[in-house]
Parts: structure tokens; sequence; C-alpha cells
């Protein structure tokens, strides 16, 4: 088994780290953003309605008790809206659709809500193969670099396990390797292009 392709897949996992951990601090400002926003809107509305004592500064107003049950509950219905959506368009591809609008709206509101599932979608973008398994992923690799254009059908032939063929696939294309393309005669894995020298390279050693 080659260092580089040890390497490269030590690699994605450290960027799938960095990006969880980047994932989780834009959570955490957006999600206290979002709080402070409400926050202030209440004491606003609160300002106003207790009248002029309270804008002159007489009587000092602190934060109603209510305020954190409704941030959570509204944090709640957010998560639960991204999560529907998410399942909702997962794969469905972009259509198009105006730069500036009112659908921008609810992509804002949303934000923190998908940030904090990005933080478990990065998670499980890890590649977590053992010692076994990136021997046959290395051999599956260089199955397909032979290839070039192998039909997903063929793989059952050469891996019977239907399961850990699945994670192996899955594994060469978050490294970036392979693709999956749907032609006329069905689905195919591909060598992706550009890293074609890197794998010759690879295979050569």
């Amino acid at each position: 088994m080659s260092p580089l392709f040890l390497r490269r897949i030590a690699s994605h996992n450290r960027h799938a780290l960095a990006a969880a951990g980047m994932s989780l601090a834009g959570a955490l400002l957006l999600w206290s953003l979002a709080y402070a926003l409400l926050a202030g809107v209440a004491l606003g509305v609160l300002t106003v309605a207790q009248g002029q004592a309270v804008v002159m500064g007489e009587e000092v107003m602190s934060l109603p008790s209510w305020l954190q049950p409704s941030a959570l509950g509204v944090a709640l219905a957010t998560l639960v809206w991204a999560a529907v959506d998410e399942h909702r368009t997962r794969y469905h591809p972009c259509g198009d659709r105006p730069l500036i609008g009112w659908h921008l709206l609810g992509d804002v509101v949303l934000l923190p809500a998908r940030l904090t599932f990005g933080i478990g979608h990065q998670l499980a973008a890890i590649i977590r193969l053992s010692h076994e398994e990136k021997l046959a992923a290395f051999d599956l690799l260089r199955h397909l670099h032979e290839q070039r254009r192998c039909p997903a059908t063929s793989l059952g032939a050469i891996f019977p396990d239907a399961r850990q063929l699945r994670r192996l696939l899955v594994a060469l294309q978050l490294v970036g390797w392979i693709d999956l393309l749907r032609t006329e005669d069905g689905w195919i894995y591909i060598e992706r292009s550009i890293v074609a020298d890197e794998l010759r390279e690879m295979f050569e050693e």
C-alpha cells in the first residue's frame, strides 16, 4: 500500500475535523447573535410599553423570565424547519433563482441550524477504515485505475461483500479519487481526470 494513499486519507480526515470545528464556531456565533437580536427586540418593545420612566433611566428593567424559554422554542422550531428543508432538497439539484429576493430571508434564518447540522455532516465524512479495509480500498482503487470506466454492477463479482464495497467506494469518493456517473448504460465509476497523474505515480511506486 502506497504511503501517498495513506497520506491522502489522513489529510482528508484533518480537513473534515477542521471543517467541523469551523461549523461549530460559526454555529455558536450565529446562535449567540440570534439570541442577542431577540433579546434586543424584546427589551425595545418592553421599554416602549413601560413608558417614560424606563426611557429616562428612572427605572431599571431586567430581561423577562419568558425570554429564554421563548428563545429555546424559536431555536427548536428553526432546527425542525432546517431538518425538513434538508430532507426535502437533499437529492435535488440547485434550481435557478434570482440572486436577490425574499428567498434569501429563509436562508439567513436557517443558517445557524444548517451550521449545527454541518458539524455532524463533517464528522460523518471522516474515513474510518481498518488496516485491512484500507488494503482492500487500495486494491479497489487500483482496479478502477486500470479499468478507467467501471460499471457499478461489475464490482460485486470482485468484492462480494456489498456493505464493505459501499464503504470503500464512499471513502474513495470522499478523498476525491473517483466519481460516480449516470450514463445510458447505467451507473459507472470513473477515475477523476485531475488525479490521473497522482494515481499513476502512486501505483508505480
